[in-house]
């Protein structure tokens, strides 16, 4: 058994996360009949995932438990699916989606 996975808190963060992940998706389908507001409350949504996502992959790092070590090792192999460069880590994955989330935030602004 994994002591790290096997913590509440982690379970609570990955339930979180994962409802989280799901009413995102399922509010992709009606973005583009979302007035501008819905489209911030959406994207207020987006910011508070990837925040929950950058603590749960810091405290992913800080474990020495093996299968902590393995996940984060796929996760990584994910980001490089996506096109970004692995050996950069999480920081500049994470960096990127932030300012693609705010430059679309800027556009609604405007």
């Amino acid at each position: 058994m994994s002591i790290f996975f096997d913590s509440e808190l982690v379970r609570e963060n990955l339930k979180e996360l994962e409802e989280m992940q799901k009413k995102l998706f399922q509010g992709m389908v009606y973005i583009p009949f979302y007035d501008d507001e819905q489209k911030k409350q959406h994207l207020i949504l987006m910011k508070d995932f990837l925040s929950k996502q950058k603590l749960f992959i810091f405290r992913l790092s800080l474990s020495d438990d093996p299968e902590a070590i393995e996940t984060k090792e796929r996760l990584l192999n994910s980001v490089e699916i996506l096109g970004f460069d692995k050996t950069q880590g999480f920081d500049h994955f994470f960096e990127i989606l932030e300012n693609t989330i705010n430059g679309i935030e800027k556009s609604l602004d405007y």
